[in-house]
């Protein structure tokens, strides 16, 4: 049988978006395809460990693995995917290159209706949508045997990054008025000067244009305080948007409308 090796990031709240719509792909392409997939995460933490178990088991994964870095190599080489896909992240990329394949090439999903046959051998995925699929499927992980062994973050040791409801906007001093109400209908107000510095607890939407890439000083930001970008009817790709959590597209006012929905409300929470 063929595989597809999704790799999920580890997140204070679960996985990466980038992760979850790359678990939704695969899906479906393993649906169409035949294929069975196959998710790992690196590392073995008792009580994070079964976030992970059910975000894999919901958004599409038929096997989950927690493993070390050697053991990921080691799965590669076993199973031989016909792809691999990884969050659009710095770390993500990283462990791209652990696989001798091509690099990896970043693909915007932006709709759940996305028809596509297949993937690049190693995808990075930028989530421009939502999760599609809400299986009820509980997964019995494998756990390597180096996974112990995979030093983890320190706030995934302590459980000490918590998200909170704060939500707060950066956008160009010239927004027109309907977009301006629409942040205000989400209870979003403006970030202070200078806060893309510090971004270190809710989410922090991000309004550019003209191909504008997101601030520099997010990649400093803590690891449970979220990024969501809108880049504006004419968006083209640029490579900071490995600092966003999604990549979400349209006019802003539309794109903004949309978080509204019963569906977002537990991201944005």
């Amino acid at each position: 049988m063929a595989h597809i090796l999704v790799y999920l990031q580890r997140t204070p709240q679960g996985i990466h978006p980038g992760s979850m719509v790359g678990l939704c792909l695969a899906r479906d392409i393993g649906s169409e395809r035949g294929a069975s997939i196959t998710a790992v995460a690196l590392g073995d933490h008792e009580t994070h460990n079964q976030r992970v178990c059910a975000a894999a088991g919901r958004f599409g994964a038929d096997t989950l693995y927690f493993s070390g870095s050697d053991g990921l190599a080691a799965l590669y080489e076993r199973l031989q995917p016909i792809s691999v896909l990884v969050p659009y992240t710095d770390e993500g990329l990283e462990i791209a290159e652990m696989f001798p394949e091509d690099k990896a090439v970043p693909r915007w999903l932006s709709e759940s209706d996305h028809g596509w046959g297949s993937a690049d051998p190693i995808t990075a995925v930028i989530a421009g949508t939502l999760t599609w699929y809400d299986l009820p499927t509980v997964l019995d992980p494998e756990i390597t045997g180096d996974a112990a062994e995979h030093k983890l973050e320190d706030w995934l040791v302590s459980d000490s990054s918590r998200d909170s409801r704060q939500l707060q906007y950066l956008a160009p001093t010239d927004i027109d008025p309907g977009t301006k109400a629409t942040l205000a209908s989400l209870g979003a107000r403006p970030a202070p000067e200078g806060y893309q510095d510090n971004h270190n607890s809710g989410t922090l939407l991000v309004l550019s244009s003209a191909g504008e890439p997101l601030p520099e000083g997010l990649a400093n930001r803590s690891p449970g305080a979220r990024v969501i970008f809108f880049p504006g009817e004419v968006a083209r790709f640029h490579k900071s948007w490995l600092m966003a959590d999604w990549v979400l597209p349209g006019a802003w006012q539309e794109a903004l409308n949309n978080l509204h929905s019963e569906l977002w409300k537990p991201a944005l929470a």
